[in-house]
């Protein structure tokens, strides 16, 4: 199947075939990816690929009873047999109590997109050549990393009279450098836009993060102050994928039981957007076929509104958002509000803390109360009456979401676009100083 293949055509022929089979709701997203990649390593480029994915989710309910499922062989022969499994599956389960009809069509669709036609041929090495030279300039040694440009369309046809399109693209580079002794640094770019996309930047921040990281010491184990850029804020703080209503009644989110409570500062301020003018991905349309829109997460620290589907919505009596998610509702764009702050007034404002400026292998201990743990990875200093100090390793921060939450000292103006491995969701993240968070070290 190419890339320019009709995807409307695709999904109306799934749903025919469903609705012969005794299906009464039918759901076809089909995702069409471009993707082409670049791997950079020891200063060089390691590989080059370019790969067109196609991938149709199907959804069907016969007689209330409910499956899903995805394929990536799209054939029609395949394709056939795919959904003629699907169907007999549904046919063997249980009624469904959370079976609601989809949502009538037809709507109309915000017009925004974020949308770059010159990133379907933009070459990549070059980005890449910037991010490392510009690493290196700044005293890095080694540079490593990955650029990835995307090419997405979207078609979403229902029974129900539903069919929409979608297209976005995004450009995406993760850079780490590294000095002499494998002190290291990390840089993010991430952009729709190419207009928006800065490799020199992100390459420059890793080379000097790299450098100032040079020879740590091993932290002690206490409480800091501790400031988290936006790479470790989009990480730590999932606020939107926990605000899914599927989640919350699942007990599985640390929101449930939130709803209109205050459950951070006053100038903590998160929304979902389907599409973020400017911003990076989104979605004009979700899995039932249903428009998507700005959505008020939490307000002034208040969990105002959950994330719903069409089944969540029935549950909890109220409107969809827009974000199916067929089984779970999910988010598309995360937009942390600004503060008034800047880095430096909260290395000002820090008497005993640190500055992370990544993490990984952030593992929840409890979901329902929001604990967890992270691992803070590449360069992190202390800070010590209002200047940063040594660079520091050999620590684990511990905490709870809705501790953290209520411990918000000061929030950045400034915002940066987060999306890599351990940021799946688009994410418009501040930097934050949060109080008394725990460190924790292994000996």
């Amino acid at each position: 199947m190419s890339f320019n293949t009709n995807l409307e055509e695709v999904s109306q022929g799934v749903i025919t075939q469903a609705k012969k089979l005794g299906c009464s709701d039918v759901s076809v997203v089909v995702t069409r990816n471009h993707t082409r990649l670049i791997r950079f390593a020891n200063n060089l480029v390691t590989l080059s690929s370019s790969v067109v994915d196609t991938s149709i989710q199907v959804y069907v309910a016969h007689q209330t009873r409910r499956a899903v499922g995805v394929t990536h062989d799209t054939s029609p022969q395949s394709l056939e047999r795919f959904v003629a499994r699907l169907v007999d599956s549904a046919s063997r389960l249980a009624p469904s109590d959370d079976y609601v009809p989809l949502p009538s069509g037809p709507f109309e669709y915000p017009e925004e997109q974020n949308y770059d036609k010159r990133l379907e041929g933009e070459e990549l090495v070059e980005h890449a050549h910037q991010a490392v030279d510009a690493a290196l300039k700044a005293g890095a040694k080694r540079v490593a990393g990955s650029l990835q440009s995307l090419v997405r369309r979207v078609h979403v046809s229902t029974s129900a009279g539903v069919a929409g399109d979608d297209s976005s693209t995004k450009i995406l580079l993760n850079v780490r450098a590294f000095t002499e002794d494998n002190a290291s640094g990390h840089g993010l770019s991430c952009a729709s836009f190419l207009s928006e996309f800065n490799p020199e930047k992100a390459g420059r921040a890793a080379g000097e993060y790299a450098k100032m990281a040079e020879s740590p010491r091993q932290l002690e184990a206490g409480a800091y102050d501790v400031i988290f850029t936006p790479t470790v804020v989009a990480n730590i703080l999932p606020l939107a994928e926990a605000a899914s209503a599927y989640l919350i009644q699942s007990g599985l989110s640390y929101f449930s039981d939130q709803l209109n409570q205050q459950v951070g500062v006053e100038t903590l301020n998160v929304w979902d957007y389907g599409v973020y003018k400017g911003g990076l991905g989104g979605r004009r349309l979700d899995d039932e076929g249903v428009p998507t829109q700005k959505t008020e997460i939490i307000a002034k620290g208040v969990f105002r509104n959950m994330l719903h589907n069409s089944s969540t919505a029935k549950k909890f009596g109220t409107k969809t958002t827009g974000n199916a998610g067929i089984i779970s509702p999910q988010p598309n764009t995360v937009v942390f509000g600004e503060g008034d702050s800047t880095l430096e007034e909260m290395i000002q404002e820090t008497k005993k803390g640190l500055l992370v400026t990544n993490n990984w292998y952030t593992r929840f201990q409890n979901l329902r109360t929001g604990e967890y743990s992270t691992l803070p990875r590449d360069a992190a200093f202390s800070v010590v009456d209002g200047k940063i100090g040594e660079p520091v390793a050999g620590f684990r921060l511990s905490d709870s979401v809705l501790r953290q939450l209520k411990s918000i000292h000061l929030i950045s103006k400034t915002r940066n676009w987060v999306e890599w491995w351990e940021v799946e969701t688009p994410t418009l993240a501040p930097y934050m100083l949060i109080k008394d968070v725990t460190a924790t070290v292994a000996y």
